[in-house]
């Protein structure tokens, strides 16, 4: 399969495609085939190693379909997202044309959305709907203010107090554990509202996937105002 590796820590250059095998269906695990996937300025420290040693193949969320789960809690072809689980930290990640996830960090979704449109949602979406209803419960009438409303997190947290307790919510770290399980987050209400446009969701740029580099770069800018996507 083809990945994008970091070949050693630096600045965008490091990003290079190379070959890599295919990563074996393991119990508890999900090989994903991915269609697309959001970046994160976490992919960013990854790539600098500013986080210490990272695994080779970074990112940390993805859309695409089922290649194969040896526990059959999902089917063959199967569209769904993918996010942190160890992803681009302590396991290969989502920068390659298949991935394996924990199945914890794993949710189908039916979507006749884009692929690209669909990836601007997982990770920014489980991070502000956890952040905003599940930690802070955030009700009807309530005022809330969000810090960073520009970016793609942000842009998120808008949409989901608008139509809908606030702290520190450190999702790659608990996201998919039991006391944070995926199942507690309706990701397919996130993704129906933003097919339907109550969700304003769409990516504000889209890479192709050899142009990682670029996007990189124009992620460490802070000048995309919104989600960047990377399209497999």
């Amino acid at each position: 399969m083809r990945a994008i590796v970091i070949k050693r820590y630096g600045g965008p250059e490091v990003l290079a495609i190379e070959e890599r095998p295919e990563p074996a269906a393991e119990p508890g695990h999900v090989v994903v085939e991915v269609k697309a996937f959001g970046l994160n300025h976490a992919e960013i420290y990854f790539r600098k190693g500013a986080w210490g040693d990272v695994a080779e193949i970074s990112g940390i969320e993805c859309v695409g379909r089922v290649k194969a789960d040896p526990d059959h809690r999902f089917k063959p072809g199967q569209t769904v997202l993918a996010l942190v689980g160890g992803m681009g930290r302590s396991i290969n990640g989502s920068y390659a044309e298949l991935v394996t996830v924990p199945s914890s960090n794993v949710v189908a979704v039916d979507s006749d959305l884009p692929w690209e449109d669909l990836a601007a949602i997982p990770e920014s979406y489980a991070t502000a709907w956890t952040s905003l209803i599940g930690i802070l419960a955030l009700a009807k009438d309530q005022v809330v203010a969000i810090r960073g409303a520009t970016s793609a997190l942000g842009q998120a947290a808008v949409n989901i107090a608008a139509g809908t307790h606030l702290s520190v919510f450190a999702s790659a770290v608990v996201t998919g554990t039991p006391a944070f399980p995926l199942s507690e987050i309706p990701f397919q209400t996130i993704v129906s509202r933003v097919a339907e446009g109550s969700y304003k969701a769409k990516p504000a740029r889209v890479f192709s996937f050899s142009e990682i580099r670029d996007a990189h770069r124009l992620m460490e800018a802070n000048e995309a105002g919104g989600k960047i996507v990377v399209r497999v």
